[in-house]
């Protein structure tokens, strides 16, 4: 006969069940929304960049779904069960809100090799005298994740350089802000190097990081010296914060 217990009404398997699937529900209501945005520019596209887009849309929303998650599991493993059971909403609630959070920064840059550098899709980082980059071509896009820098327009900058001396053409880069596709300006440096700024409205969310999600094609080295097929470099990325929304 099995033990029985004397049960506080948390039944934590349970709770954790239900998790998992409010993530997924998430995830995915995350990925029809940035498809129903972006419909009008993907049906324009060739087949194969729309097929790899529509994947880096769902692991944008997976991964968005999971950091939330996780967020919220971080804050509940501070607590015990019976921290939980003792809890009075009501009694915290007016003190939570008199706590204000901290202000996110007005700016961020980083730099391929430094230890903030977020990101999926690249090669490790390389470098000489001082400066650092690392390619793309790990997967069929990359990313870069830029913190919340709080309400408001902000100005992208990304100082960028396609493989081998390959040139800039107008059809090597899409840049995708949270799964919506970015208006690009380019002042080069040389012209397989330059930096591609934009201005990106902000999130409704508050809170929310930015997710940049870089599309170029693969190039493979002519001269056989390379044998790994590389997309977009990347030396620097940074974000300022130009005009906060009227309240």
């Amino acid at each position: 006969m099995p033990l029985e217990t004397a049960s506080d009404g948390l039944d934590l398997l349970a709770m954790h069940d239900a998790g998992g699937a409010v993530d997924a529900a998430a995830a995915r209501i995350r990925a029809e929304a940035i498809r129903e945005r972006l419909a009008p520019s993907l049906s324009g596209l060739p087949l194969p960049l729309r097929e790899a887009i529509e994947g880096v849309i769902g692991e944008i929303a997976r991964v968005a779904a999971e950091a939330e998650a996780a967020r919220q599991a971080a804050v509940e493993t501070r607590r015990e069960r019976g921290d939980w059971l003792q809890i009075d909403p009501l009694r915290h609630m007016p003190e939570d809100r008199r706590t204000p959070p901290p202000a996110p920064p007005a700016r961020f840059e980083v730099h391929a090799a430094d230890p903030d550098f977020v990101g999926y899709g690249w090669h490790t980082a390389e470098g000489r005298g001082g400066e650092s980059w690392r390619w793309s071509g790990t997967a069929p896009a990359a990313s870069v994740v830029i913190p919340d820098l709080g309400p408001g327009t902000v100005e992208l900058e990304l100082d960028l350089e396609r493989p081998f001396r390959t040139p800039f053409t107008e059809d090597a880069l899409v840049v995708l802000a949270n799964g919506e596709p970015l208006e690009l300006s380019f002042t080069p440096r040389e012209p397989h190097r330059g930096v591609f700024s934009a201005l990106w409205a902000g999130s409704e969310s508050p809170g929310t990081n930015l997710g940049l999600v870089l599309l170029s094609p693969l190039v493979s080295d002519s001269t056989g010296r390379d044998t790994r097929q590389l997309g977009i470099g990347i030396w620097r990325a940074s974000a300022r914060r130009i005009a906060a929304d009227p309240e």
